[in-house]
């Protein structure tokens, strides 16, 4: 059996397997972000709470991407599965392609919106100023934040999860050198003292860009050199246009699954600016770089379910489908329960990284504690659409967080605030989130009965 064949052994044996090299790239895209918000952190409040708020529209414009890469890799996986290679071929580099002219639309779009899209998020008249830095050199290059994610795609769909990892890795590593090197004036390294450009968050926004776009050209060299998926010979222009329908087909969806969280994450930060201020945005945006932290095992677990759903279905062999899912209600409960002990016993000095200011710290062991113990519904709630996009029924996943986002997340979020503040409003987020999961549970028995 070929390594990247996952229809036949043992599901838990061929997750761990594929999560193992993921969490080695989660742990680069985690130390990527919070390398960003350490050094920022440094700066003092205002440019940590300035990027806090730029945070859920990075977020929103990778939900993007991640559609596109849901798209493409759904159908590859499929496509392997069934030893379609020329359709391999097709699907990766027209889901490339599909990324890099989004792009212009994204730019241009967020660059005319930067200041009317902030001050609706109730970001301070002092606060403006810094993101406007951070974004415009962001959205500049947005194209090396978008395409990346949709040609590491087409690798893990085949089951490679390692040369992901690599170009991660690479990006982790040149954004920890570039960072201090733009933002500060000077900063010691060892015993040397080295002189930086002063940029602040501006150069922060600029070591990113420069970053991403070093894995993109590893990325890219992958899917050409290693693999052969690169194919732009086409019989008729309709060929591209039919393969982009074929993937926004499951991409659209898939994009509003993963954008509806970040709406969610953009009404946090505008509501804890209601309730709390400057102070609370600050500990919710080190926080959520914790959180980020905390749940790579999930996240891990969630990119191995691509290729190993994805090929069974294709395959014909939908046992394997429901065996996938009943390990995934386990694993939820397994690794809630983990994460909660975890912060309740170091949410202090995790949260004296990034703040020496005791009413912060206290807002991020409140914000990390509570959500954990609701990471056991959204993981599963994760996995599950996760699931459902790699087996091509991504309208199904769609319905299921677009009226749990509408109809539990938000409400319970905002009477939460209204009762109790910013713990109410964290306390609502969270037991909505385990209520979901439980729905979702339910709701993809029945999908997988059916189909």
């Amino acid at each position: 059996m070929h390594k990247n064949d996952l229809l036949e052994g043992s599901i838990p044996k061929h997750m761990v397997r594929l999560a193992i090299p993921s969490i080695g790239g989660m742990l680069a895209i985690i130390l990527f972000n919070i390398t960003d918000t350490f050094f920022v952190s440094k700066l003092g409040i205002k440019p940590l709470a300035a990027m806090g708020f730029t945070f859920p529209i990075v977020m929103i414009i990778g939900a993007f991407s991640s559609g596109i890469s849901m798209g493409s890799g759904s159908i590859l996986a499929r496509a392997m599965g069934k030893k379609d290679h020329q359709l391999m071929k097709r699907v990766a580099t027209d889901g490339i392609l599909l990324s890099v002219l989004s792009v212009v639309i994204i730019s241009t779009m967020g660059l005319l919106t930067i200041t009317p899209l902030f001050t609706f998020m109730n970001a301070d008249a002092s606060v403006v100023p810094l993101i406007k830095d951070y974004m415009v050199v962001w959205y500049s290059g947005v194209v090396f934040v978008v395409m990346p994610p949709v040609s590491d795609s087409a690798m893990r769909a085949i089951g490679d999860m390692k040369r992901p990892f690599y170009v991660m890795m690479v990006c982790a590593v040149v954004n920890v050198i570039l960072d201090p090197i733009f933002i500060f004036d000077k900063f010691t390294f060892l015993i040397f003292e080295i002189k930086g450009l002063d940029m602040g968050i501006k150069g922060a926004a600029i070591a990113t860009i420069i970053s991403r776009a070093s894995g993109a050209v590893l990325s890219l060299s992958f899917v050409k050199f290693k693999y052969g998926l690169l194919d732009f010979h086409y019989k008729s222009i309709s060929e591209l246009f039919i393969s982009w329908r074929n993937i926004l087909s499951i991409g659209i969806p898939g994009a509003l699954v993963r954008l509806l969280p970040q709406v969610v994450r953009l009404v946090l930060t505008k509501v804890t600016a209601i309730v709390g201020g400057t102070v609370a945005v600050a500990a919710i945006t080190a926080g959520s770089r914790i959180e980020s932290f905390s749940a790579v095992l999930s996240m891990a677990v969630g990119v191995s379910l691509m290729p190993i759903m994805g090929q069974n279905y294709g395959a014909g062999k939908h046992e394997r489908v429901e065996s996938t899912r009943k390990i995934i209600f386990k694993l939820s409960i397994i690794f809630g329960v983990f994460l909660t002990m975890l912060a309740t016993l170091f949410w202090r000095p995790l949260g004296g990284i990034f703040s020496t200011n005791p009413r912060v710290i206290e807002l991020i062991g409140i914000y990390l504690v509570i959500m954990m113990i609701g990471s056991i519904g959204l993981n599963q709630y994760n996995w599950l659409s996760e699931g459902l996009n790699a087996i091509g029924k991504p309208r199904v996943s769609l319905k299921l967080n677009g009226y749990g986002t509408i109809l539990l997340l938000l409400p319970s979020m905002l009477i939460g605030a209204k009762a109790a503040g910013f713990i109410g409003m964290v306390i609502g987020l969270a037991l909505s989130q385990i209520i979901l999961g439980f729905i979702a549970e339910n709701k993809v028995k029945k999908t997988l009965l059916i189909h």
